[in-house]
């Protein structure tokens, strides 16, 4: 039996020898998934210095430390922005039931119809909604100025056939650091996916 052993061991030292790289490199390559996100970086958010529903000046990058979730409005709408809100104040509840609205998270709307949109109509339009102040910011301020956010933003929007405003429905996810992660439309804002998205995010920067 001795013997037997002395003559295997040689060639279980040689399998161990070529199947130690091979397990490492299995190792390394399931950690590199494990760390790798779901969500693309899509570039750093532009920058937005507005004024908010109560007449304060407002900078998105003192949210820096949150994700944040962005989106274009406007009070007069009868649209897709009705939708969107009504939308986002599901997500605010999925949110706050997780227990990260306002600590972790904050939203920001932001006005396409700034000659409309005094602070006045914005608050009372958020008041409509049950849009939690606190942690929901609707922004507006003069018109040129809030032209180059929209455009730096992607956005747009121009007088329709109807009379009124034609725009994409488009909403932003920001992350902790600054940067763009997801862009939904209408159709896939729903609570469990930003939700996911919004947890996503908060721990890939817990884990930096």
């Amino acid at each position: 039996m001795r013997r037997l052993q002395n003559r295997t061991t040689p060639t279980l030292l040689l399998a161990f020898v070529f199947a130690a790289p091979l397990l490492g490199a299995e190792n390394t390559a399931k950690q590199e998934t494990r760390h790798q996100s779901v969500l693309a970086d899509i570039g750093p958010a532009p920058s937005v210095a507005l004024t908010d529903a109560a007449g304060k000046p407002f900078v998105l990058a003192d949210l820096r430390g949150k994700a944040v979730v962005v989106s274009f409005v406007y009070t007069t709408c009868t649209g897709s922005c009705p939708a969107t809100t009504f939308n986002l104040t599901r997500v605010q509840r999925a949110l706050k039931e997780a227990g990260l609205w306002s600590t972790q998270v904050e939203f920001v709307s932001i006005s396409l119809d700034p000659e409309r949109d005094t602070p006045e109509a914005l608050a009372a339009y958020a008041r409509n909604y049950n849009a939690d102040p606190v942690a929901w910011h609707f922004l507006t301020g003069p018109p040129d100025r809030v032209a180059k956010v929209v455009a730096a933003w992607g956005m747009w929007a121009k007088i329709g056939p109807s009379g009124t405003l034609d725009h994409p429905s488009r909403i932003f996810l920001i992350d902790p650091q600054g940067r763009q992660r997801e862009i939904y439309n209408l159709e896939f804002l729903k609570p469990a996916s930003v939700l996911h998205d919004v947890q996503t995010v908060l721990a890939e920067s817990a884990n930096r």
